[in-house]
C-alpha cells in the first residue's frame, strides 16, 4: 500500500467533484494464511471517510457512471495499480465481494483437492515401500535364524567330535577303584597327580578354543581343522591313557591310603563332572535329552526303558545313518555320571534299543491310550 500522500491526486479529484475527504486509514496488518503453505498473505486496504453533502443545497453529491469510472482510474494511477478492463470492453460482469470470496474459496478448494490427491498418492507409495521394507526385514530375520540354527548344530557337532576323542570309556570308574588302594608312596604320587591335574585343566580349554575357532571358518576349512584337532588330541589321549594305566598299576601296589591324595582326586573327579554337566547344554537339544534320559533310567529301578525314555532317546538315534554309532555317543557322555552297575544296565538297554529301532519307532507312532479301556 502506498503512503497517504500518494492519494493527494485522488483527494483533489474528489474535491473537484464537491466531495471532501475527512480521514484516510491505511491497513497493512490484515490478511489470511495460505491453506497450503501457511504463509501470511496480507490484504492491504484503506478506509476513507468523505463528506458527500453540498452544504449550499443540503443535498448529497451525485456521481454518474462516467464519474465512477474516472474515479477508479484516478485511484489506480495514484497508487500505481493496474486498472481493470471495463465490462463494456471485456463483456465480463464484475464480481461482488461475496461472489469474489466464493470464487476464491472454490479455487482454494480445487488446490486443496489436488494437493490431497498428491498426498494420497505419495502415502500409497510410502505404504508400498513400508511393506517392501517389512518383507525385506522378515527375509533377513529368517536368514539370521537359519544361520544361527546351522551354527548351533555345527557347534554341537564340533564339541561332540572333540570330546569323543578326548575322554575314553571307564576313566572315572578306574579312578574310583584306584582311590581305594593308595599306600605310603605319597610324595611321588602327589607330584604325578599335580602334573596330571595341570594337563587335564588345559585340555578342555584347548578343546573349547579350537572348536570355537573352527566354527567361524567355512565348511572345508572347518573339516580340515577338526581333523587336525582330532589327530592331535588322539595322540594326547593315547599318552594320557598310558600314564593312567601306569598310575593304576602303581596304585594297586600300594597298601595304605593317603587321605589328602584321595581328596585331591575326588575334587578332580567332581570338577570334571561339573564341566561335563555344563557342557551337556552345548551339545544340542536332542543329544542332551538322550544323555539325561539314559542317566535317569540307569539310576532308577525301572527294568527297561519306559515310553518317556524312548521318546527322549529315539530322536537322537535317527539323526545319523548309524543308530549304533549314535548310541555310542550317548553311552560315552553318560559314563562319568554312572557307577559300573548303572552303566552296564544302561549299556545293555541302549544297545537293545538301537538294534530294534524300526519297531520302536513304529511303537511310538501308535497312539497312547490312558485310563480304562471299554
Amino acid at each position: 500500500m502506498r503512503q497517504s500522500y500518494e492519494l493527494h491526486r485522488f483527494v483533489s479529484w474528489l474535491a473537484d467533484k464537491g466531495i471532501t475527504v475527512i480521514s484516510i486509514d491505511l491497513h497493512h496488518d490484515e490478511g489470511h494464511a495460505d491453506p497450503l503453505t501457511d504463509d501470511f498473505l496480507p490484504n492491504h486496504h484503506a478506509h476513507i471517510i468523505v463528506d458527500w453533502m453540498d452544504h449550499a443545497t443540503g443535498k448529497s453529491v451525485k456521481l454518474n457512471a462516467n464519474d465512477c469510472k474516472e474515479m477508479q482510474t484516478v485511484l489506480a494511477e495514484s497508487l500505481g495499480m493496474e486498472r481493470g478492463t471495463p465490462k463494456e470492453d471485456s463483456g465480463i460482469e464484475g464480481l461482488g465481494a461475496i461472489e469474489y470470496k466464493e470464487k476464491m474459496a472454490r479455487e482454494n478448494n480445487r488446490r486443496l483437492t489436488a494437493e490431497n490427491a498428491r498426498l494420497e498418492t505419495r502415502n500409497e507409495q510410502l505404504e508400498l515401500q513400508a511393506v517392501a521394507a517389512e518383507k525385506s526385514i522378515e527375509d533377513l530375520e529368517q536368514r539370521r535364524k537359519e544361520k544361527k540354527k546351522a551354527l548351533d548344530e555345527e557347534s554341537g557337532s564340533a564339541l561332540m567330535s572333540g570330546m569323543a576323542n578326548l575322554f575314553g570309556k571307564g576313566r572315572f570308574a578306574e579312578i574310583e577303584r584306584e582311590n581305594e588302594r593308595l599306600n605310603d608312596e605319597n610324595q611321588r604320587m602327589k607330584t604325578d597327580v599335580a602334573r596330571m591335574e595341570a594337563q587335564v585343566e588345559k585340555i578342555p580349554m584347548m578343546v573349547e578354543r579350537q572348536v570355537r575357532k573352527t566354527i567361524t571358518a567355512n565348511n572345508e576349512a572347518h573339516a580340515e581343522e577338526i581333523s587336525r584337532i582330532n589327530a592331535a588330541h588322539s595322540r594326547e589321549r593315547v599318552e594320557l591313557q598310558s600314564r593312567f594305566s601306569d598310575l593304576s598299576r602303581r596304585y594297586r601296589e600300594m597298601e595304605s591310603n593317603d587321605r589328602r591324595v584321595i581328596d585331591n582326586l575326588r575334587r578332580e573327579k567332581d570338577t570334571m563332572l561339573a564341566r561335563m554337566e555344563a557342557m551337556l547344554s552345548m551339545l544340542g537339544d536332542k543329544l542332551e535329552k538322550a544323555i539325561r534320559a539314559l542317566i535317569q533310567f540307569a539310576r532308577s529301578v525301572c527294568p527297561a526303558f519306559t515310553r518317556d525314555h524312548k521318546e527322549a532317546i529315539v530322536p537322537w538315534l535317527t539323526t545319523g545313518n548309524d543308530p549304533k554309532n549314535q548310541a555310542d555317543f550317548v553311552k560315552l557322555f553318560s559314563r562319568p555320571f554312572l557307577d559300573d552297575a548303572q552303566f552296564r544296565k544302561g549299556y545293555r538297554e541302549m544297545d537293545a534299543l538301537a538294534s530294534s529301532l524300526p519297531s520302536v519307532i513304529e511303537e511310538l507312532e501308535q497312539p497312547q491310550y490312558r485310563g480304562i479301556r471299554r
